[in-house]
């Protein structure tokens, strides 16, 4: 196996290459940085919800409304009544899912 110190990324790769990686590195250091700044009780709009679990917007829209298994209103989800916007606390959803 072998040690990654001794990796050289000089002998790996040439200077467009160092720099996509380094480009791609950087972004993905942003974004994971970016979520641990963001408070974990927040209640989030049904789109961003799904942007941040990675599911469509109907995917977390049938999982909360489920008619056999619904997830709690008021922890996971709420609604101020028929027809108005569904918000979505991420962090309690990842707990009941």
């Amino acid at each position: 196996m072998t040690n990654l110190t001794s990796v050289n990324i000089a002998e790996v790769m040439d200077s467009p290459e160092k720099i996509e990686w380094i480009l791609n590195k950087i972004a993905f250091l942003e974004s994971e940085l970016a979520k641990l700044k963001k408070p974990q009780n927040q209640w989030l709009t049904l789109e961003e919800a799904a942007a941040e679990l990675g599911k469509s917007v109907s995917a977390v829209r049938q999982r909360v409304k489920n008619k056999d298994k619904p997830m709690p209103e008021g922890k996971v989800w709420k609604q101020a009544d028929k027809g108005h916007a569904i918000s979505v606390n991420v962090a309690n959803f990842r707990k009941y899912m």
